[in-house]
């Protein structure tokens, strides 16, 4: 740590209009770390310190910053906080241009751990407006000269994260990012073909966002996020600016921040209204989960309605982006109707989302399998619960995938109480073995 020389007044006034204790945001900082895959364990010795003046190392401060901000609904930073730092210099302002500043850090072994162990901030989870069509004649996202390349990316690592987990490839993509698709959007292309490669550099920076939230990097996970959604509007492309942020609103709601989730969701819903019927399912399937987390049955089914429809006229097999799997639907209506408190529709949902998940999708059916376990034993079905998780212990093998270690861990918390039944105990030393 390093010391300052006066005590940090500000911290103490926050810490007072938060009505929290020190251990309290010990407590706080500590989630907000594992957040971005930080083991941290402060306590209330740590933010005494904090108070009487020393100042703690990268990512705390902007971790305590993120804690406050939360708990007071307002912004504050972490200079606000007390923790004073150099100028530091203003983020940029284009789109393009921060886009390629946030692909280079990521390239950049030395740059890498700092930017990875930036927080998840709801503030940025307020949005402006879809952008307006800009008119093209043509849906963007075709393949062209100027995107053949770029297609054939995306193609590749969004079936490297449906087979192998999203912690595989992920710095080749960075430094694809970098070294190819940065130079390309600075090459002084017409409008339109512009418009196409900021489409396909949107779609690229969407699939690291995946990669990076499956492995549990929540902060820089939403940095890409946020490239990707501005690379769309800044090609006026609503549909794909839609898509990007309905992956937002579960990623907001997975962090259990069901007011931003829901904000997000309807933010897509408005944005997709035109959209193919592939994205526009894609994008209902997540509004109706919102609605439901948040209380609104009518709401949530509604949107469960359009999105089966939207998906009756879709194409379930195709190109990334341009297909919504059936298998993908029915588990978030698994969701939908868990969270409504119907327990025998979401199952049968589950069921009907394992049959039908591709071979090829390895995470997907590990996940499905997973929480087709937790369910079934929330149920009351031990036996049917350990056969699905027998699944999903198979797919994990083949994973290298943050969602598929973090739901091993429910299940060996959900078995533990069971541990004294054959197929609990099986399990159990089966995941002992594997570690």
């Amino acid at each position: 740590m390093k010391n300052r020389r006066v005590p940090n007044y500000e911290l103490r006034a926050l810490l007072t209009e938060a009505g929290w204790t020190q251990e309290a945001l010990a407590r706080a900082v500590n989630a907000l770390g594992a957040e971005i895959g930080a083991a941290l364990r402060y306590d209330r010795t740590a933010v005494a310190h904090w108070l009487a003046g020393t100042r703690p190392r990268h990512p705390v401060p902007q971790l305590v910053a993120e804690a406050l901000t939360r708990r007071l609904a307002r912004q504050v930073s972490p200079e606000a906080a007390g923790f004073t730092t150099a100028a530091r210099r203003a983020a940029p302002v284009d789109p393009v241009a921060g886009f390629a500043a946030l692909a280079r850090a990521d390239a950049d072994a030395g740059r890498r751990p700092p930017l990875h162990q930036r927080p998840y901030r709801v503030a940025d989870t307020v949005l402006p407006s879809p952008p307006e069509a800009r008119g093209h004649g043509r849906p963007l996202g075709g393949r062209t000269e100027e995107t053949m390349a770029l297609h054939d990316a995306v193609a590749f690592f969004a079936g490297s994260i449906d087979a192998h987990g999203g912690r595989h490839a992920r710095s080749a993509l960075a430094a694809y990012l970098a070294d190819d698709v940065v130079p390309l959007l600075h090459s002084g292309l017409a409008r339109r073909a512009r418009d196409e490669v900021l489409v396909g550099a949107s779609r690229l920076a969407f699939l690291l966002a995946r990669m990076y939230e499956d492995g549990l990097l929540h902060g820089v996970a939403q940095r890409y996020y946020t490239s990707a959604h501005r690379l769309a509007a800044e090609a006026g492309d609503r549909a794909s600016w839609s898509v990007v942020v309905r992956a937002m609103s579960a990623q907001a709601q997975r962090l259990g921040h069901l007011p931003s989730a829901l904000q997000l969701a309807e933010a897509a819903h408005h944005g997709a209204r035109s959209a193919a019927p592939a994205q526009q399912a894609y994008v209902q399937a997540q509004l109706a989960v919102a609605l439901a987390r948040t209380g609104d049955r009518r709401g949530a089914l509604a949107a469960l309605a359009r999105a089966e429809r939207a998906a009756e006229r879709a194409t379930s097999q195709g190109a990334p982006f341009d297909s919504y799997p059936r298998a993908a639907l029915h588990f978030q209506t698994s969701v939908t109707l868990e969270s409504l408190g119907d327990l025998q529709g979401a199952l049968a949902s589950l069921r009907r989302a394992a049959g039908e998940r591709s071979a090829t999708d390895v995470r997907g059916r590990a996940l499905t399998q997973a929480r087709f376990g937790q369910l079934l034993l929330h149920t009351g079905h031990l036996d049917e619960a350990c056969a699905a998780w027998d699944g999903f212990l198979t797919a994990r093998e083949r994973l290298r995938s943050g969602d598929a270690e973090r739901a091993m861990r429910d299940m060996r918390r959900a078995l533990t109480p069971h541990r004294n039944r054959k197929p609990a105990a099986e399990l159990l030393a089966r995941t002992v073995r594997g570690r």
